[in-house]
């Protein structure tokens, strides 16, 4: 039997997770952006919109990921500030490109809850000690 024991600690096996998971939820949108182009242009969309920010988060989020397993010093405050910017970024695409929808009160707690979970364990003593940042 194989031995899965990991020197991570909880908080960032959880983190890695997210942010990975993160990065396959932006390329499948990208992806689908570029298969379904034609679609989307045909629905007054935009597949270059879609391909571009689906891209981007693609690669943050994998290079974070990356960081946070790698335990790369960088990597905490890139995590602080990738999640601020990618819940800004969410919230204000939901607000001003997409229609507006009823599942909001939702999404607004997810938000919250998801946000709250991350700062939660960047902050804590065994994530700080894991990146060398207590003094």
């Amino acid at each position: 039997m194989a031995n899965f024991r990991s020197d991570h600690p909880l908080g960032i096996i959880i983190l890695a997770t997210l942010e990975l998971g993160n990065a396959i939820w932006n390329g499948l949108r990208l992806c689908e952006a570029i298969f379904f182009w034609t679609v989307l242009e045909k629905y007054h969309a935009s597949p270059l919109y879609l391909a571009l920010t689906g891209a981007f988060w693609f690669v943050v989020a994998s290079i974070l990921a990356i960081g946070l397993w790698g335990k790369k010093k960088w990597a905490w405050a890139g995590t602080l500030i990738g999640i601020s910017c990618y819940g800004g970024w969410y919230w204000l695409d939901r607000l001003t490109v997409e229609l507006p929808h009823a599942n909001w009160p939702f999404a607004l707690g997810f938000s919250i809850l998801l946000l709250g979970i991350s700062l939660l364990i960047l902050f804590s003593g065994k994530t700080r000690a894991y990146f060398n940042l207590v003094k």
